[in-house]
């Protein structure tokens, strides 16, 4: 029997913060504006470290990703 899956539907932006908004509700992953390059942004990653450069859209697709796969994981 499968565990328990989290989709889409339970995470929600709230400023740069992606939340799980039902069960225990948490900070998840956030994602930072780039400091030298304006327009671009990064994931801010579970061990601290960032991702690569992207535009604001595909680092919220990304962090949504990566949150999902970390939830998923058990």
């Amino acid at each position: 029997m499968a565990g328990y899956m989290y989709g889409n539907h339970q995470l929600a932006w709230r400023g740069d913060w992606l939340w799980l908004i039902e069960g225990k509700k948490r900070k998840l992953v956030q994602i930072v504006p780039d400091e030298k390059y304006p327009k671009m942004w990064r994931v801010v990653l579970a061990d601290g470290s960032l991702s690569g450069m992207l535009n604001k859209t595909r680092a919220a697709d990304a962090a949504r990703a990566i949150a999902l796969r970390s939830l998923n994981a058990a």
